[in-house]
Formats: structure tokens, C-alpha cells, sequence
């Protein structure tokens, strides 16, 4: 709990200071490293923020905590999650090819063409594999 704690802080005040060197390095720095150091030192701190408050709920209603702990665990919620995720797999790998006919379409550089059927083929020979490994598995 201790180092959970600290580990969060330590996400607030490093996100805090990404955020203060982009705000301080407004003119001296790029555009694309000033957007950079603003949006991950934001997010660092955001992060830090709602984990460190989600700690301290827990600390308080040690009871509503576990009830959290044993529905996130729940068999049936983990199902629900995995079916989730693998339909939106499937929903992803059809929008990559529908990005690359929009690509030709707008007579994109090739290697963006490229890297979406690379992307398309890499997930399905990583679906295949994994198929494989359950079926054994299992």
C-alpha cells in the first residue's frame, strides 16, 4: 500500500514537473516536443491523481474495496471482458484495411499502405498462433 502510494506520487510530481518545462520552454523548444512534455507530463499527473484517490476510497471503505476486488476477479466479468476485447479486435482489424483503400484512395505515400497491411497481417498471424496455443492449452 506504502509503495503504491509513493509510486503515484511520484507520477504526479514527474508529470507536474513535464508540464511546468513545456510551459517554461514555450518558445525555446519545438512545437511537437513542447506538445509532447505537455500531454504526457498531464497525463502522468492525471493518472497519478485518480490512482492515488482511488487508493485512498479504498483505505476508507476497506469492505466496499474488496466487493470491487472480487467483481473485477469474477469469472463471468472476466469473460464478459475478454469477449469485449476480442470484438473489438475484429472491429480494429477492419478498420486498418478500410484505412489503407482510404490511403490509395488519397494517393497516400505507400509505406502507409504498407504499414496497415502489415499491421492487418500481423494481427491475423498472431490470432492464428494464439488460436493454436489455447487449443493446446486447453
Amino acid at each position: 500500500m506504502k509503495g503504491k502510494k509513493t509510486l503515484y506520487i511520484a507520477f504526479i510530481v514527474i508529470g507536474l514537473c513535464f508540464t511546468a518545462a513545456a510551459l517554461i520552454l514555450w518558445e525555446a523548444v519545438p512545437n511537437s516536443l513542447g506538445g509532447a512534455l505537455m500531454g504526457s507530463g498531464s497525463g502522468m499527473a492525471a493518472i497519478g491523481l485518480t490512482q492515488l484517490l482511488m487508493l485512498r476510497l479504498a483505505t476508507k471503505d476497506p469492505a466496499q474495496a474488496r466487493r470491487k476486488e472480487i467483481e473485477v476477479n469474477d469469472e463471468r466479468n472476466v469473460a464478459i471482458r475478454r469477449r469485449a476485447k476480442a470484438l473489438s479486435g475484429d472491429v480494429l482489424q477492419w478498420v486498418v484495411i478500410a484505412a489503407s483503400w482510404v490511403s490509395l484512395g488519397f494517393d497516400a505515400p505507400l509505406w502507409v499502405t504498407l504499414a496497415a497491411i502489415v499491421t492487418f497481417v500481423s494481427k491475423s498471424v498472431l490470432e492464428v498462433y494464439l488460436v493454436a496455443r489455447y487449443q493446446r492449452e486447453m
